[in-house]
This record gives C-alpha cells, structure tokens and sequence, in this order.
C-alpha cells in the first residue's frame, strides 16, 4: 500500500520540480501570490529572480522599440494566441504594457491556457523609459 501511495505522488513531485526547476530556492521563499503586482512589488520580483525571471512586454512592436525592460521579449498580445508555445511553462513569467491591462488580458488568457502555471505575474502600473536604457515602474 505504501508503495502505491508512494507512486501515486510521484508525478506531483516531479510536477513540482519542473514548475520551480528555474527559480532558485532562496527567491522561491519570498514569491508573491500569481497575479498583479504593484510598482514596488514588480521591481522587487525582477531584482530577485534577476535572470531567471521572463519579462513579456505585450505592447506594439512599436511602443517596444521606443522603450523596453532590458531583456524582456516583445509579443504584442494581438499575436499572444497564435504564439502561446513562447510562453515558458518551466519558468517565471512576468507580463507588462503600458498601463497594465494589456498584460492583465495576457496573464489571463495564460491562467486559462494553463491553469496549474504558478509563477505567473503582471504589472498593474505604468513602466518609465528613458533614454539611457533606465526606467522605473509606476
């Protein structure tokens, strides 16, 4: 019976270690709920997950030209249903626009696609870019 049980939990567990293979353990810890994060919170996610972390910026190619968070992937939202397969499932996955809800719909559309993804976020603010590469969130 132990050995049922047992069997019965191991794709749980290997569920587990696939959604958090990318993370490392010591951020795992303090993850915020999946959903909107406010400025603050975005800043502190990206700080902490650093490279591990996928930014999806979901507006235009055009708005994305004119200022982008560094490393973050353009997929206008338009084109996020005909490209869902670029959304990682093996790792954090943070959406942004300009005002929060194209990247509202976005993490929508994914929670729906992929219900058990948990470590899905998006900002509900405003991102600054300047110039020099900088920006601040709002």
């Amino acid at each position: 019976m132990k050995n049922i049980r047992s069997a019965a939990l191991l794709p749980l567990f290997l569920f587990a270690a696939l959604l958090f293979s990318g993370v490392p353990a010591a951020a795992r810890a303090d993850l915020p709920a999946k959903g909107a994060l406010k400025a603050q919170a975005t800043q502190a996610l990206i700080d902490s997950l650093d490279k591990n972390l996928v930014i999806i910026d979901v507006r235009t190619p055009g708005e994305f030209s004119q200022g982008h968070v560094p490393g973050a992937l353009s997929l206008p939202v338009e084109e996020l249903p005909a490209r869902l397969e670029e959304v990682p499932m093996d790792k954090p996955v943070l959406f942004v626009c300009r005002t929060g809800r194209r990247a509202s719909y976005a993490y929508e559309m994914i929670r729906k696609a992929r219900p058990a993804q948990q470590a899905l976020w998006y900002l509900d603010g405003a991102p600054e870019y300047r110039a020099d590469g900088a920006y601040m969130f709002h």
